[in-house]
């Protein structure tokens, strides 16, 4: 089948679409069934006038999500090849045309999604709620809760420490003249507790993992993630706040793609996600 790569673009054909999709159906594989509904049929017609601004990029997690999320994809009947990787390959492919994927630091996501370097990722909830601490404005949102991978978002103090919520932290603040020394990786979240709860003059010490071992010589407060609150007890601290819950998600831009087919995929990519996740619970 040929078109007219204009009519293609500007015209509704989606009776005739409808028609061969229908056909398609009754013999394509459940993955490609499900992505080229009527709206994609058109991808393989026009493959060879895509640009580069129709491909989509693509962040996956490095690290220990990966296994969370090749069974997320496989059950979505979407394959990617040496992912995760043993080679610790950083670009691994795609079955799907006009996709570029990269391995990178989930941290590392929700700006680089607000600088356009990626479409959409795959990153926790945490490192995005750090990320619009820090820039408000930033364009990037949640599109999908891939509900797996739940931590607690928590604030921590020695169990020495006379205090049992953030509102006694702050009562004893008032009464001490030294800098308040907040340990965390995630330093805006830190920087956000430290003003919503008036602790007073304060310090935000970054860290890279590890973050129980800053107290109490290094650091009077930690804001750190934890499941089940058990490390925090076994380095005799104590969780005084939960803040928020965090899982994986899916991120992308509020800012329109100037391609139509990209949108598309883009939609089309996600849904496959979500209806996988129907399909897990």
């Amino acid at each position: 089948m040929i078109v007219n790569k204009e009519s293609l673009r500007t015209k509704n054909m989606s009776a005739l679409l409808s028609s061969i999709n229908a056909q398609l159906k009754q013999t394509a594989p459940r993955a490609l069934e499900t992505y080229f509904d009527i709206k994609h049929i058109t991808q393989r017609v026009v493959q060879e006038s895509l640009t580069d601004d129709d491909q989509v990029r693509l962040a996956l997690p490095d690290g220990h999500q990966q296994a969370h999320v090749r069974r997320i994809l496989d059950a979505a009947g979407i394959n990617i090849d040496d992912y995760p990787s043993s080679k610790v390959n950083r670009r691994p492919k795609i079955a799907f045309n006009n996709f570029f994927i990269k391995v990178i630091r989930p941290q590392d996501m929700p700006l680089q999604v607000a600088n356009g370097n990626f479409d959409l990722a795959i990153t926790g909830r945490d490192w995005l709620t750090d990320h619009l601490y820090q820039f408000p404005q930033s364009p990037v949102r949640e599109l999908l809760d891939l509900k797996y991978g739940k931590v607690r978002i928590v604030a921590v103090v020695a169990n020495e420490v006379p205090v049992s919520s953030s509102a006694e932290l702050q009562q004893m603040r008032q009464s001490q003249p030294n800098y308040c020394r907040i340990a965390a990786e995630y330093v805006n979240i830190a920087d956000n507790y430290a003003r919503v709860n008036h602790l007073g003059a304060y310090r935000v010490v970054p860290t890279w993992g590890a973050t129980e071992a800053f107290l109490p010589e290094d650091a009077d407060v930690l804001i750190e993630n934890t499941e089940t609150g058990s490390t925090i007890a076994r380095h005799n601290l104590k969780v005084i706040e939960t803040l928020f819950e965090s899982t994986a998600c899916v991120i992308g831009s509020t800012r329109e793609a100037e391609s139509k087919f990209k949108t598309e995929r883009m939609s089309s990519f996600v849904s496959l996600l979500r209806k996988a996740l129907e399909t897990m619970i």
